[in-house]
């Protein structure tokens, strides 16, 4: 699959194969890794929320800025989840990450779906602009060519079921991780439930499970685009039926 996604984020035929084929083997291996976990054959690190930290930086600075201008409550929650999910799920697998990046893609891995830019989700793949929205933005603030490319690509995928650490990093394989747990629960298994209560209190989901749904049913993405892919795949009822809201 061309994982950049060209032609503004419109899957041909063999790529819409390859990402149904993609959604049903990353299921597949999230059940068995949570029975091996079951079986006691499998086991994750943990880490105490408290032990975490937003980056001190100018790029962090600036994306929270971008983030309080431009997501309504609910979504600007959703993105700090993302981001602390993301990081929890990087200890549990023992991952080294570089937290400025993370931080920063997934404060603002949903910017296209907010309403100063959701116009563009009947036109192309929201995350493919997105990721092109926080390039510029990146590169406007400091950050050079290459690392903003490397954001914008892992924005750019973090619609994707799996994203291959190896050739992308572990940022982009972690941001599509937490954002899917924060949004349908998948993979919160790897997380202990005391972290994932401490992400809760301090950025509660009152009205994501309504407002994220509503950006799937009343946005009219594009055909053939990753979400409305999903949405005919039954997104509708993995996120009405995420377990994380009744944690």
């Amino acid at each position: 699959m061309n994982t950049m996604y060209k032609d503004l984020g419109v899957l041909r035929d063999k790529e819409i194969s390859s990402f149904k084929y993609s959604l049903i083997t990353s299921k597949l291996g999230e059940n068995k890794n949570k029975f091996f976990k079951w079986l006691g054959i499998r086991s994750y690190g943990k880490i105490d929320f408290k032990d975490i930290n937003i980056p001190d930086s100018k790029i962090a600075a600036m994306a929270i800025e971008e983030a309080n201008d431009t997501y309504k409550p609910s979504l600007l929650k959703h993105c700090y989840r993302t981001y602390f999910f993301s990081l929890g799920l990087a200890f549990s697998q023992n991952l080294k990450i570089d937290e400025e990046f993370l931080f920063t893609t997934s404060i603002l891995h949903d910017i296209g779906l907010t309403d100063k830019h959701n116009h563009v989700c009947s036109k192309q793949c929201f995350a493919v602009y997105g990721g092109d929205i926080v390039k510029d933005f990146a590169m406007k603030n400091g950050v050079d060519e290459l690392r903003a490319g490397s954001m914008q690509a892992a924005i750019n995928m973090h619609l994707n079921p799996y994203v291959d650490k190896e050739k992308y990093g572990n940022e982009a394989y972690l941001l599509s991780k937490g954002a899917a747990m924060d949004v349908i629960g998948a993979h919160s298994f790897q997380l202990s439930l005391n972290f994932i209560n401490d992400v809760h209190k301090k950025f509660p989901r009152t009205n994501f499970k309504e407002d994220i749904l509503e950006t799937m049913t009343s946005l009219s993405h594009k055909e053939n685009t990753r979400a409305d892919i999903l949405f005919k795949m039954g997104f509708q009822k993995l996120a009405s039926n995420n377990k994380l809201d009744t944690i």
